[in-house]
């Protein structure tokens, strides 16, 4: 699991999720000694309203990366005695606790090393040890979103001192933490493949002009035309990118040329898969008639600034269809 990737993406979630951590609440003067041999538990609550997420298995893993003694001080286990844990209390602020599970996610990469106990976030963890965890939860996805949650520290056991008033400052041996995920939706794309079976030279070019919708959650999420040129009989292919993976997705042929007619359907719908080609057919044949039409493209292309502040700039391009755009 790439972990060190993750804790520099999430700097900012993390610094939220350990100020909810047991870890971030810690305290070494609690008014009792810490129980070294006594069990602990984990429970974890995934935070957030993604319908997707309910319905998938997370996979957590804990990395022990310290062990602590009966006065709440902690060494180090071997890889990790660069990490400073033995400088916790409850003056460790947030950007320290960030700076300290960034580190141990670099040597947990850097030396593949295992976890020391793996489950689901539903099933939570029993039996644990205790001392310093880093806590990583798998990257998990349906067909429309990836979700990632971002590793951090997990004192066990750990105390609500500094959660609220009135909070007690014994030791929580079994502990309710938070997982808080980041949704990253899926795009794909399609591809419209067109064939001409027949083609009249004397008209020139013909143009064939397409709808794209594509549907998710109800809501439009992309619309837009796309058209493609021949000069000749045969088979031509679009790809249409940017679009969310498990949108519906109807493509509409909505002019076929002046003189030709479509063979079959003239509309398709497809659910857009991720990582799939996801492709549409279509054919036309010379209809006989002597209309002759054609079609242009005109694309918009921004350009960034090249100083902040600075505005912007348009600039307009014409093609004879779609390809030159989408590609």
């Amino acid at each position: 699991m790439k972990m060190k990737k993750r804790i520099k993406q999430g700097a900012a979630l993390l610094a939220a999720l350990v100020l909810a951590a047991p870890a971030a609440a810690y305290r070494a003067d609690a008014a009792t000694p810490i129980e070294t041999g006594r069990a602990c538990s984990v429970a974890f609550e995934v935070s957030g309203s993604f319908d997707g997420l309910s319905d998938l298995e997370v996979l957590v893993d804990l990395y022990r990366l310290a062990e602590v003694d009966s006065s709440g001080s902690y060494t180090g286990l071997a890889g990790f005695e660069g990490l400073g844990l033995e400088d916790i209390s409850s003056e460790t602020t947030a950007s320290e606790w960030e700076e300290k599970a960034a580190m141990a996610a670099e040597v947990i990469e850097q030396e593949d090393i295992e976890p020391a106990a793996t489950s689901t976030a539903e099933e939570g963890f029993a039996g644990m040890e205790v001392g310093m965890y880093l806590v990583g939860a798998r990257e998990v996805g349906t067909r429309e979103a990836v979700y990632r949650f971002t590793p951090y520290l997990l004192a066990l056991p750990g105390n609500a001192y500094g959660t609220g008033e009135g909070a007690s400052d014994e030791w929580l041996y079994d502990v309710t933490t938070g997982l808080k995920p980041e949704q990253e939706a899926l795009l794909t794309s399609i591809r419209i493949d067109k064939t001409l079976a027949s083609y009249n030279e004397t008209l020139g070019g013909a143009s064939f002009i397409f709808q794209v919708e594509a549907v998710l959650g109800g809501e439009s999420v992309y619309s837009d035309v796309v058209s493609l040129v021949f000069d000749g009989p045969g088979t031509q292919s679009l790809t249409v990118e940017g679009i969310p993976a498990g949108a519906s997705v109807t493509v509409t042929e909505v002019y076929s040329g002046a003189s030709y007619a479509a063979s079959g359907e003239v509309s398709h719908t497809i659910t857009a898969a991720a990582g799939e080609e996801n492709p549409v057919s279509f054919t036309n044949t010379y209809d006989g008639s002597l209309t002759g039409g054609s079609s242009v493209v005109n694309h918009f292309v921004y350009t960034q600034p090249e100083e902040a502040g600075d505005d912007g700039s348009w600039s307009w391009q014409q093609q004879d269809d779609s390809r030159d755009v989408q590609g």
